[in-house]
């Protein structure tokens, strides 16, 4: 079963920066073969290899455009592994994600909750951003293929 892990949450709340911040991470600390994850330049669409497990990227997922990126990255590379995806917590993007990538078609699907602090406080964002990264990492380490 493939694994689907989307960050869901309102505009501007850090969805899009976990991601890349995730793809980040996983360049510098695993040697990998990377299939058009470029961190440096807007929102990503990608995939990057890490032995023999494949984890697509997309970051956008703000309208029905965007997350639809998911659908590219599936066509192109049927076989991922882990799809790595940001969504809002209601309308066409969350409706579209549990259509297509539900438990029926395969997917196990895990949503983490970014929610946006009002008014901004960097101390609790800092605690917030930690815990979600924390929590990305224990999903997609550890899942070597047998």
């Amino acid at each position: 079963m493939k694994r689907m892990i989307t960050l869901r949450g309102v505009s501007e709340c850090g969805k899009s920066t976990k991601v890349k911040q995730l793809a980040e991470w996983i360049i510098n600390n695993y040697s990998h073969t990377n299939l058009g994850v470029n961190i440096t330049n807007g929102d990503i669409n990608g995939v990057l290899i890490i032995g023999k497990v494949k984890i697509g990227f997309n970051s956008a997922g703000d309208d029905f455009e965007c997350v639809s990126g998911n659908d590219s990255l599936i066509i192109n590379y049927p076989d991922i592994d882990i799809l790595i995806n940001t969504s809002r917590t209601k309308g066409i993007t969350r409706r579209h994600l549990e259509f297509h990538y539900n438990e029926s078609n395969g997917w196990l699907v895990h949503n983490i909750f970014v929610n946006k602090l009002i008014p901004s406080n960097t101390v609790l964002e800092n605690q917030r951003d930690r815990y979600i990264m924390d929590k990305l990492i224990s999903l997609i380490t550890g899942l070597d293929k047998i």
